[in-house]
């Protein structure tokens, strides 16, 4: 992660700006190092220019389908551990709320029609946010939900 991060800030100091594929790369690195403060403000990074902008089109939603399992990952700690600060305090900017479901869209494989993010994604609630209730959308089971009363009470439960 550590050359990854090397070559990334050479891109910024010769005044290139990075692309989509660049800004996956250097998250998967950091993500798989480890280095999720790393990856998160990779990520921030990432939305704040633009280059990651279809992950948040409508409130509440987080739309991952073009995105590889290690963004996904970062993208969701960065929303939930955001939901842990005051909103003055967020980097990112995903408009969610207690009053919202957090609305998760993995899609399916492109090529096999394997739900790989499905699995990846349910495995990191539960191996990292257990007390959260991530259940698959009964109508699509590309679509992924953590309902709002449960949110309520984990973020009550963080105060």
């Amino acid at each position: 992660w550590d050359k990854a991060m090397e070559l990334f800030e050479g891109l910024q100091q010769r005044g290139l700006e990075p692309d989509r594929i660049t800004y996956n790369a250097l998250i998967s690195a950091c993500e798989m190092a480890g280095r999720y403060d790393k990856a998160r403000a990779v990520l921030v990074n990432a939305t704040s220019s633009g280059a990651f902008a279809d992950l948040y089109s409508k409130p509440g939603r987080l739309d991952l389908r073009t995105h590889c399992v290690p963004v996904a990952r970062t993208a969701i700690r960065a929303v939930l551990d955001d939901l842990r600060r005051p909103s003055e305090d967020r980097q990112f900017r995903l408009p969610l709320s207690p009053g919202l479901d957090f609305v998760i869209v993995t899609g399916r494989g492109a090529r096999t029609g394997d739900a790989i993010l499905r699995s990846a994604i349910l495995a990191l609630f539960r191996d990292e946010y257990a007390a959260l209730d991530c259940v698959q959308n009964s109508e699509d089971p590309g679509v992924l939900v953590v309902g709002r009363q449960a949110l309520r009470t984990w973020t009550d439960g963080l105060a």
